[in-house]
This record gives C-alpha cells, sequence and structure tokens, in this order.
C-alpha cells in the first residue's frame, strides 16, 4: 500500500482561531487542541470531493432517486466520502412494520446479535463489487480497508452524527427487484432520526443532501451491544471531527487516541504479496478462503509456525506503510513482524468471523532494493494471514 500521506486541501480549512488567517497553506496538523465545527469539516470534506480525489470510476446508484450520479471521494488518507440521498434501512432485531423488513443485518453488534435499525445509526454499502473486476471500478469497500461496524460521520441539514457500517445492499449472487450493490444512500431508522429525517420505511428518506464521511482501519471499527452501540458511536464525533479536519489542514487522520506521525512515509509500490507466495516454516500450512485475496490464507501462525517474504522491493530507503490483511478469529492475537532482521510486535484485534478480512497498517523501515519481511510468534497463535501490501 501507498504510504499513508494526506490530501491537502486546494484551498486551507478555516480553523476557529485568531491566528487562521496566517496560517501558511504548507502548515502541518493544527495542534491537539484544536477543536473543528462540523460545518468547517464538511467544508473542507466538500472542497476535497473533486475529480482528482474521485475512487470510483462507473458512477453509484442514489438508492432513493434511482439517478446514477453518486461518486465517492478519498478526502484524507484512509477516508471516503460520498453526497447522495437516504433511504430507510428497517432491517435488523427490532420490530418493524415495514413489509420489507428482514430480521438480520450483514454486520452484528460484538455479541453476535443483528444490529436493530431502531436502537443503531448505521449505513449500508454494497455486498460486492457488482462489475466483477478487481480493482473494482466502483467504491468497494474490502479494497478499502474497512469491515462490519466501520465508523463514519453523517451530515444533513446542518446537523452531525456518527453511524456504524451495519448492512449491505443486493449481491450478485441475489436475486430482487430493482436493489443492486452500486447503490448508496441507505441507512438505518435512528441514523434518520438522529438526522431529523423522516424514518418511516415505506414513506421516509430525503432524496439527496445527506453526506456520509467514512473512516478506514480496524481502529475505526465500534464496539458494543444494541444497547450502547449509538452512545460508543457518539462518543467518537468530536475525534472524528478534529482528526479529520487536522488532515485536510495539512495534516494526519490519525485513529482514535493515537497521535499522527511526525513525518510522512515516502511512497510505496502498492505492490501485492500473497501469503501463500512466502516461504512457511513450522507447521504453518496454506488453506482455503472464499474471502480472502487469491483463494487461500495462512493457518497454524505462530507457535513456531512462520511466514517469510523475500524480495519485497522498494526504489529508495525509508518508511513505508505495510497493510496487513488477516483474521484473528475468537481472540485478539499479535505477531512479530521482522524486516531484515528488526523485530517488531504488532497486535492484531479480534475479527467477527472468517468470512471478513479486516486490513492493519504497519509502518516499517525499509531499505533500497530487496527485503525481507518475516511474521512469527515464538510462543502463541498469531493471526491468519492473507496478503500484505506494500
Amino acid at each position: 500500500m501507498a504510504a499513508a500521506a494526506a490530501l491537502a486541501l486546494a484551498v486551507p480549512l478555516a480553523i476557529g482561531n485568531a491566528d487562521a488567517a496566517t496560517t501558511p497553506t504548507t502548515a502541518k496538523a493544527a495542534p491537539a487542541a484544536t477543536s473543528y465545527t462540523a460545518a468547517q469539516v464538511l467544508a473542507g470534506v466538500q472542497q476535497n470531493s473533486t475529480a482528482a480525489n474521485q475512487v470510483n470510476s462507473k458512477p453509484h446508484i442514489n438508492t432513493m432517486t434511482r439517478a446514477q450520479n453518486v461518486n465517492v471521494y478519498q478526502v484524507a488518507s484512509g477516508v471516503y466520502a460520498y453526497s447522495s440521498g437516504m433511504a430507510i434501512d428497517t432491517d435488523g432485531s427490532d420490530s418493524d412494520p415495514d413489509p420489507d423488513h428482514q430480521g438480520e443485518t450483514t454486520w452484528e453488534d460484538s455479541n453476535g446479535q443483528a444490529l436493530g435499525a431502531h436502537h443503531v445509526p448505521f449505513y449500508v454499502l454494497g455486498d460486492d463489487c457488482w462489475d466483477r473486476t478487481s480493482p473494482c471500478p466502483h467504491f468497494y469497500y474490502k479494497e478499502r480497508g474497512m469491515t462490519g461496524r466501520q465508523f463514519a460521520l453523517m451530515f444533513y441539514n446542518g446537523k452531525v452524527i456518527g453511524s456504524i457500517f451495519g448492512d449491505t445492499q443486493t449481491a450478485n449472487n441475489q436475486t430482487t427487484s430493482d436493489n443492486d450493490s452500486r447503490e448508496l444512500g441507505e441507512a438505518s431508522v435512528k441514523a434518520a432520526q438522529l438526522l431529523g429525517i423522516p424514518s418511516s420505511g415505506t414513506t421516509g428518506g430525503v432524496d439527496n443532501g445527506v453526506t456520509v464521511v467514512m473512516f478506514s482501519g480496524s481502529n475505526w471499527v465500534v464496539n458494543g451491544s444494541n444497547a450502547n452501540l449509538n452512545t460508543n458511536t457518539q462518543a467518537l464525533v468530536q475525534t472524528a471531527l478534529d482528526s479529520l479536519g487536522a488532515s485536510m489542514n495539512g495534516g494526519t487522520t490519525p485513529p482514535p487516541t493515537t497521535p499522527p506521525p511526525s513525518t510522512p512515509p515516502p511512497g510505496g509500490g502498492n505492490v501485492s504479496y500473497e501469503a501463500e507466495a512466502a516461504t512457511l516454516a513450522g507447521g504453518t500450512t496454506i488453506t482455503s478462503c472464499a474471502h480472502c485475496s487469491g483463494g487461500k490464507k495462512l493457518s497454524y501462525l505462530g507457535n513456531g509456525g512462520t511466514a517469510t517474504f523475500s524480495n519485497v522491493s522498494e526504489p529508495a530507503a525509508g518508511s513505508y506503510t505495510m497493510s496487513i490483511s488477516f483474521m484473528s478469529v475468537g481472540q485478539a492475537r499479535t505477531a512479530v513482524v521482522s524486516v531484515n532482521g528488526v523485530n517488531q510486535t504488532v497486535s492484531f484485534p479480534e475479527t467477527p468471523d472468517y468470512n471478513t478480512v479486516v486490513t492493519k497498517n504497519v509502518t516499517i523501515q525499509l531499505k533500497a532494493g530487496n527485503n525481507t519481511i518475516k511474521f512469527s510468534n515464538p510462543s502463541a497463535g498469531a493471526p491468519n494471514l492473507d496478503r500484505i501490501v506494500v
């Protein structure tokens, strides 16, 4: 994966202090004490929603109007935004009179229960790549380091709320009358209520004016039950506003409680190295994985099992971001990542199931030319490994 670097605004985002007018356009991240308003951040998102930052090459469908006019933009490093209408999703564990109500959602709470549309503010994305190609010409969450319960800010009519990725739109292998996975612009009853949008599954929604800003990466996945997911999600709103505001003002977008790096790493080559192509030892084996890149993953990594990637090549020495795709079902795990013989211990959070591949970014030091990256854990199990991208 290319090294993390913020996308600068064409015009600096205004900062709410007396010195804002004199801030040079090359300024780094704003001080931690700076607090950004919803209006400031939305203005920055809109300024960064340009053709140069568009990530889809084919338009998405506005779920409410059916117009194919919705685009997705990378407005900062790892942050993606789109504007559309809002259709109302009533699915999940809460009962609802909507005749299309279903009792399940694609993603569950931390207790394994379907999300409740009347209790949890969630948004909906396409279930697969409608085009069946990779990379997908439409925005596809699995290509962007996103998984279930991924945090997002939602803006509408002067309001901002927190929301999580809770359900998916019809996939290619499902039969339906008009839905498909290119759609954007559906959210739960609770999200609509918090934004002041009519929340009926049959008569509610709004045609346009809703902006959804999604934060990728495992540190932006919200945990909790149906009883407290809304509270936990809203608690992140100001943190997200501040980190995104600082990012668009020339800094980086840190995960919650993590300070931004002082020096952004140089760009890498976006080269993918499949785990099954690594050199394996100590009992690590290759197993099938329908949801993994290449259809395979490494199992029994750790407890002496190792995987070594050779010939990881970069043109220049420096700090690079390595994107690790993994599964860690049942519990959080750690792995020792050795880069040219230099070790660092990396923590991997618990992942929900074997259908969900999660991505974690790690900063590593590489030399010019070929590098060797080894994954191990001498005393415990490490996560299942799908691939690395550097």
